[in-house]
């Protein structure tokens, strides 16, 4: 049924204008993309979500077709104000019924799976709380050593959508999804877009609970019969030549989109109140942004909640006297304001750093530790990227530990450099003025480096390339990496 809602459109969720010209919808170059989102909920803040969400909406602005699998509430369709017809889906038996929402957002169509009712059919781990049966569970069904009638169902559904949106090209980070790709006609082009280490099913970080993928080489196998494997950092791709045996990937940086349209709001927050650390989690960098707000007991510090802050970390940041716990903002632009410097204290391999950017492009200096993308995400500035002991990849055993701090064990930390770079910016203006206007020049620099049509293009080319061979149904791994 058709159900009305009152609009209330959320400005900051649209891609800004493109400065290229738009695609005729009757042209041969018009690309019909279909994106698996796996975040959870139509707001979701992970870089992930929103990088892929911005690369739809600006390809889409551009007269191209984009349509998204997106896990969301019948809530978030209210406050994102759009019309939407709904239907039930069974995945499996009838018991395994799902609503169905379709709607068009920020140029987007998106195909709403409703999230409560799918995360009782298809469970998620997360990394304080894996559920080892159902990766195991996971794992065998793609190997193909154990039917799962929930997951076929879930892949015809996929199958069918692909079908009917006449899908140029397929895009997706998940383990499941890699395994519909790989049944697929030589007509859609396959991508696998990597957001973080794991997301993939090798290397040290490969298979971790409640990142979509599984230690099984089958994937490794199917990743290199795909048409592309985007890595969205340097960082990325430079993981997947040293662990991903002969896997190529090409590095495209997240769409320009995701920042907004330049001119960037610049803050001179010297006096703002707080010191900010986003999801400081286990491995985000909970132990470090505590201590760190321990030993400075005359700063204030807030930490603002996401998804890898177990509950036990909340209880024990709240109880530190200079800690604020804030809740997520919709809007950053109501978040900068308080915000003096951004901590980003990260012990694992990040993938990039969207925030070390946003802060930046603002005027906000950022403190941040040298681990994966976040040097990249510095755009060049030096000063406050601090050496860490990065997580090994190591797995906890101890279920109690694994509940308050994770799946990883987390390496001991030196605090003193981080003392004394945040003292720095804190007791003196003109050092911090002249950090915080590198921060804007140099971020400014890097988005205005980035060529938007490169995303069109490698998709373009990657699509005539299969095109050309697929009547040999020949693939060559890493094609134009």
């Amino acid at each position: 049924m058709l159900t009305s809602v009152t609009v209330n459109s959320l400005p900051q969720l649209v891609a800004p204008k493109s400065k290229y010209s738009k695609i005729s919808p009757d042209s041969d170059n018009v690309l019909r993309i279909f994106l698996i989102q796996t975040a959870l909920g139509l707001f979701n803040t992970s870089g992930g979500y929103k990088a892929n969400y911005y690369f739809l909406s600006s390809l889409a602005k551009r007269g191209h077709i984009c349509r998204s699998i997106v896990l969301c509430w019948e809530n978030d369709l209210l406050a994102a104000g759009v019309d939407y017809t709904e239907e039930r889906v069974c995945f499996g038996d009838e018991s395994n019924e799902v609503c169905v929402y379709r709607f068009v957002w920020g140029n987007v169509e998106i195909i709403g799976l409703e999230l409560e009712r799918y995360l009782k059919i298809f469970p998620r781990s997360s990394l304080s709380k894996p559920l080892k049966n159902v990766e195991d569970r996971l794992e065998r069904w793609l190997e193909d050593k154990e039917t799962a009638a929930e997951y076929d169902a879930y892949r015809r559904f996929i199958m069918k959508e692909l079908t009917s949106f006449r899908t140029t090209h397929f895009i997706f980070n998940d383990s499941v999804s890699l395994k519909i790709a790989s049944a697929l006609p030589p007509t859609i082009t396959r991508v696998f877009i990597c957001h973080a280490c794991e997301h993939l099913s090798f290397g040290p970080y490969g298979g971790v609970p409640g990142f979509g993928s599984t230690s099984s080489q089958t994937e490794l196998q199917w990743l290199k019969e795909i048409e592309g494997v985007w890595a969205v950092s340097n960082a990325i791709k430079d993981y997947i030549k040293a662990y991903g045996k002969e896997l190529r990937a090409t590095h495209l940086p997240l769409h320009p989109a995701i920042f907004g349209e330049p001119p960037f709001k610049r803050y001179h927050n010297f006096d703002s109140p707080y010191v900010l650390a986003i999801n400081p989690g286990s491995v985000k960098g909970y132990v470090i942004f505590k201590e760190l707000a321990e030993k400075m007991s005359d700063v204030s510090f807030a930490a603002v909640k996401s998804w890898s802050l177990s509950e036990y970390q909340l209880d024990e940041l709240g109880k530190v006297p200079n800690i604020k716990i804030m809740p997520m903002f919709k809007n950053m632009d109501e978040l900068w304001p308080l915000a003096k410097v951004l901590l980003v204290p990260s012990i694992w391999y990040e993938a990039f750093g969207l925030v070390v950017v946003e802060a930046m492009l603002r005027g906000i200096p950022v403190i941040c530790s040298d681990v994966g993308g976040l040097t990249e995400a510095k755009c060049g500035v030096k000063f406050g990227t601090i050496h860490v002991n990065v997580i090994s990849g190591e797995r906890e055993t101890d279920q109690d530990v694994i509940e308050k701090m994770g799946i990883y064990k987390v390496p001991p930390q030196n605090i003193e450099p981080w003392v004394q770079t945040l003292r720095s910016l804190l007791n003196d203006r003109d050092t911090y003025e002249q950090i915080s206007q590198e921060c804007r020049d140099k971020s400014i620099k890097y988005i205005q480096s980035i060529d938007s049509k490169v995303y069109e293009k490698w998709l373009s080319d990657l699509r005539r390339y299969s095109v050309q061979i697929g009547s040999q149904s020949i693939v060559v791994p890493g094609f134009l990496s």
